[in-house]
């Protein structure tokens, strides 16, 4: 067996040789690249051996010097340019002039129904690549999304893993019914996807993008595209990612156990005993902790002529930076192309989830900032103390980490959803395709609460359970056409859709639950019960035209008409239209001598767009029969008939630029103001109606707004450097409310000629330098309402309930820089928010002057001081037990500025050389190392002022500094 394997060695060295006798001779090939429209020399070009891993760089005057065969082909490859192939065919010097590349024009645009390139668009939409949204290692895609893209904000008011975030396209103008966009899946409204599905999220923001949409679509439309398959050898690909999560929590600090103290000496707590100060609990290093993030995908996707696919699995898990919190998530995906004959292909895509949470059951987090350093959580002997002993100090009388042993609040969700989609050309300019999607989804949720904790004694254990489910059918049928005369083309869509959703669910909970057997029917009694049926129907029409004459001129027209189950029987249909053109200046002759002016386009639309997101049934007059009477069921009227009710309608108008500047820098500047009018509205009744409110069509909000995104290549060459940078202004404001009556709204008021998120308090007017004693504003009015004189005041209930501000931004955005040089890759990006006013409630509790002398207090910021003596300047009221004068109560003494700078993300990579691992059958491989939420720079004294829309900062869930390493391989 020696023998023959030296036999072979040897054959196979004598084959070697004789290869390369017949390759052909290597030959030095040398030349020039310069840039086609200029002349000029281009440093940085990539020139390789196509088929090898042989390559070299053009040098400072464009110069370049490799060895190939003489029968082999160069390719040559620049950022900015289109890449050129050229056959050596046995000559030494070969020069080489680049073409820009016109691919920002090319690129394709997806927008649900139709696709166009970015050069036909006339529509405000910007879309942001699936490898921009996994930069950032978050739950959800909506997540990662903050700060991208213009006219889109995105916020949360927990850093909790798997809480729920805030989307707003070009602000709120609903009051009662919902402001989140509309989401479409793979060209059809809902389905799921997880991120790392994702080719690409194309945010759709004026009516000549939206009006397809219809009744759907007065909050933008968020369309995501997910990754299918090409033509090619099967390829798989592999990305593991772990990391550390820490909490942060801003400029918020509560006081060690000294600090207290003294706190308390200034008070004047009778109660104060010296021994407290050798106790210095630190509960929130009890309450929190370092989590771990795991993040898995395996992808492979290829095909051939007749058939593609992609399919996918990921796993994410995060650990909450507090106890007992964390996030889970199991995905997968399959996404299959086959075409049957050449006029006829079916596409079919299945997807489903998993996910899980861990929520912590005996508010730990409230408790870590509240509970008192002068508390111990364990007795001498090591036992956890329940905080019910006689010597504790804290009000709330709970150390959280003793029912932490017992009590569990999990919950759970999956997800399934199937779609196919059949294509048959009748013509090579005309076709018709058949869309149909089901999804069904369930969710479930358990408490339980120990008969040992507080929460469970009362009812000797107690267990919830819910549990519900959801299933909707869409079918959407379209013809399609595409033809060209000339120098006029004419393309369109006509279609029907239907859509039918259904919903039920059950909740229930039973008490006398003995530890270790939580299930309702073993041992619990029966507590309470309730549950729910729901359904749903939309119906619509919908159709739209482009034209467009010599490339240069485009117009585009959509009509919809929507009908819907919500809404009264008089007023069930809406239609809903647009009209937007634009003219592509750049093509025309008289601009033909500025080369540098690669692009410049001017666009204009106007249309209108509905929004549908109500309750089921409030058009209709309903009965309640949740009631008892003398023992037998009895019913009540809950909600009185509006047979009128119908869509609130978003107006909208949107003026654009486009501008392309020497291949090099693109910028986009688009105007728009948006009106909605008919709000559906929860208008309340009197008190003898005997119901609280009805929904109408009553009001209108106006938003105004600029966006601004520019993309540049600031260097090209071995190193290239490229930014992109967006930010938004949005102004807005109430136009009319039900008979300008305002809404209260908590702390905020809803007011004609305000903005919708507008704080309505006390004006805080400082502290009297000579007393300590907090003031505020009283305002005199004459009987026209109008102010005729202001004064100050230290009884709160005098003072006066005014405007003092508002939670919008005046604008928001990101800066994203990215470094390349050979292998390496930097990128590094910032979100920012300017101009918000929040209100931090929590202050009323850790900032309260002495008002609650059994909770922990704040540390002072470094420019903020009390009260002590007459003549003092002080930010802060003297302090006394039990508080001075209700000076904790609301007033805009807690409204604070909102704005930050955030470095959201940076990342390192490194990208291997195709000659170190293609021994080893691996096509690519990538290490990088990043971090995510490493710095925010801001004045805001609470733990973070990325809080929700409404504006209120209590006691956040802080949010998670990752870093996070990684690697991924292309097999």
């Amino acid at each position: 067996m020696g023998i023959k394997l030296k036999v072979s060695a040897f054959s196979f060295v004598l084959f070697l040789f004789g290869a390369v006798g017949l390759q052909a001779q290597n030959i030095t090939v040398k030349g020039t690249v310069t840039e086609a429209s200029t002349g000029e020399s281009l440093p940085g070009v990539n020139v390789t051996v196509q088929g090898t891993t042989s390559g070299t760089t053009t040098n400072g005057e464009g110069l370049y010097e490799i060895t190939a065969g003489s029968d082999a082909t160069l390719v040559f490859s620049f950022v900015g340019f289109e890449t050129q192939e050229v056959s050596i065919d046995g000559r030494n010097t070969i020069d080489i002039e680049l073409v820009a590349s016109t691919e920002a024009l090319d690129e394709v645009l997806v927008m649900g129904y139709t696709q166009q390139s970015r050069e036909e668009s006339s529509s405000s939409v910007v879309q942001v690549s699936g490898e921009d949204i996994n930069d950032v290692t978050a739950t959800s895609a909506t997540e990662a999304l903050q700060g991208k893209a213009t006219g889109v904000f995105v916020t949360s008011s927990s850093g909790q893993p798997g809480s729920d975030t805030e989307v707003r396209v070009r602000g709120t103008g609903s009051i009662s019914a919902g402001a989140e966009p509309l989401y479409v899946v793979d060209g059809v409204i809902g389905g799921t996807f997880d991120p790392s599905d994702v080719e690409s999220m194309s945010v759709l923001k004026d009516a000549s993008a939206t009006a397809l949409y219809g009744s759907r679509a007065a909050n933008g439309v968020v369309v995501v595209q997910t990754k299918s398959g090409s033509v090619d050898e099967t390829q798989i690909n592999i990305s593991s990612t772990v990391g550390w999560n820490k909490r942060s929590n801003g400029n918020f600090e509560i006081m060690n156990s000294q600090q207290l103290y003294r706190y308390h000496e200034q008070i004047g707590n009778p109660n104060l005993q010296s021994d407290w100060q050798n106790i210095d609990t630190n509960w929130q290093d009890l309450a929190f902790r370092t989590g771990m993030t795991n993040k898995y995908n395996v992808s492979a996707s290829g095909g051939n002529e007749e058939t593609t696919f992609y399919v996918s699995g990921n796993y994410y898990k995060e650990e909450g930076t507090l106890v007992e919190t964390g996030y889970e998530r199991f995905g997968g995906r399959a996404n299959i192309d086959h075409q049957f004959r050449d006029n006829f292909k079916v596409n079919a895509q299945l997807s489903g989830r998993y996910t899980s949470s861990d929520n912590n059951p005996t508010g730990a987090l409230y408790q870590s900032y509240t509970n008192m350093p002068w508390d111990e959580p364990y007795s001498d002997d090591g036992e956890l103390r329940t905080g019910k002993e006689n010597d504790w100090i804290g009000r709330d009388q709970s150390n959280f980490l003793y029912p932490l042993q017992y009590n569990y609040n999990n919950s759970n969700s999956k997800q399934l959803t199937a779609n196919v989609r059949a294509e048959y050309e009748i013509a090579d300019w005309i076709y018709l395709s058949s869309t149909n999607r089901v999804t069904y989804s369930t969710s479930r949720n358990e408490v339980f609460s120990d008969a040992q904790t507080s929460a469970g004694s009362t009812n000797n254990g107690e267990l919830y359970n819910y549990y519900s489910q959801n299933s909707s059918f869409l079918s959407s049928n379209l013809f399609n056409f595409d033809r060209s005369f000339g120098d006029h083309s004419i393309s369109g869509v006509a279609g029907f859709e239907y859509e039918f959703n259904y919903a039920d669910g059950m909740g229930g909970t039973g008490v006398g639950v003995f530890s270790g057997l939580e299930v309702l029917d073993v041992t619990a009694e029966a507590f309470s019960i309730g549950g729910f049926k729901s359904d749903s129907k939309f119906v619509s029409g919908l159709s739209q035209v482009t034209y467009d004459y010599d490339n240069t001129y485009y117009l585009k027209a959509s009509f919809r008409t929507d009908g819907s189950s919500r809404f009264g029987q008089e007023n069930q249909y809406g239609n809903f239209y647009s009209l937007g053109g634009s003219w592509i200046l750049s093509n025309e002759e008289f601009l033909g001598n500025y080369d540098w002016l690669t692009n410049l386009k001017v666009r204009a639309s106007y249309g209108t767009t509905g929004n549908a997101e109500i309750g089921n049934y409030l058009a209709s007059g309903l009965y309640t029969y949740s009631l008892q009477y003398a023992g037998d069921p009895a019913s009540q009227p809950e909600r009185l008939e509006n047979p009128d009710l119908t869509w609130e309608i978003a107006r909208m108008t949107n003026i654009g630029l486009d501008i392309g500047i020497a291949d090099r820098i693109d910028v986009t500047l688009d105007f728009y103001r948006k009106t909605n009018d008919d709000l559906l509205q929860n208008v309340r009744l009197p008190g003898t109606s005997g119901i609280e409110s009805i929904t109408r069509n009553i009001g209108s909000v106006r938003n105004n707004g600029i966006e601004l995104g520019i993309s540049s290549t600031n260097i090209q060459g071995a190193f290239q450097w490229t930014t992109d940078f967006n930010i938004s202004f949005n102004d807005n404001e109430v136009l009319s409310l039900n008979e300008g009556e305002d809404i209260p709204n908590g702390n905020q008021r809803i007011m004609e000629g305000y903005d919708l998120r507008t704080w309505y308090m006390r004006e805080w007017a400082g502290v009297d330098p000579q007393t300590g004693d907090p003031l505020w504003i009283k305002q005199e009015k004459d009987g026209q309402g109008n102010v005729i004189s202001e004064t100050e005041t230290s009884n709160y209930s005098e003072a006066t309930l005014m405007s003092v501000g508002n939670a919008s931004p005046d604008f928001t955005g990101g800066i994203g820089n990215t470094f390349q040089y050979k292998g390496f890759r930097l990128h590094t990006f910032f979100n920012f928010v300017y101009g918000n006013e929040i209100y931090h409630s929590a202050r009323q509790l850790f900032d309260s002057d002495g008002a609650y002398v059994t909770y922990n207090a704040m540390v002072l910021k470094d420019d903020w001081s009390r009260w002590q003596e007459p003549g003092d300047k002080a930010t802060h009221p003297k302090p006394e037990f039990g508080g001075n004068n209700n000076s904790n109560r609301p007033s805009s003494r807690y409204l604070e500025d909102g704005s930050y700078l955030r470095l959201r993300n940076v990342s390192l990579s490194y990208t291997m050389p195709n000659d170190w691992i293609a021994n080893f059958g691996i096509r690519s491989a990538r290490l990088f190392v990043k971090g995510d939420n490493l710095a925010t720079f801001t004045s805001f004294s609470g733990m973070d002022p990325q809080v929700g829309v409404d504006g209120d900062a209590s006691t956040k869930y802080p949010i998670s500094k990752k870093y996070l390493i990684g690697i991924e391989l292309g097999l």
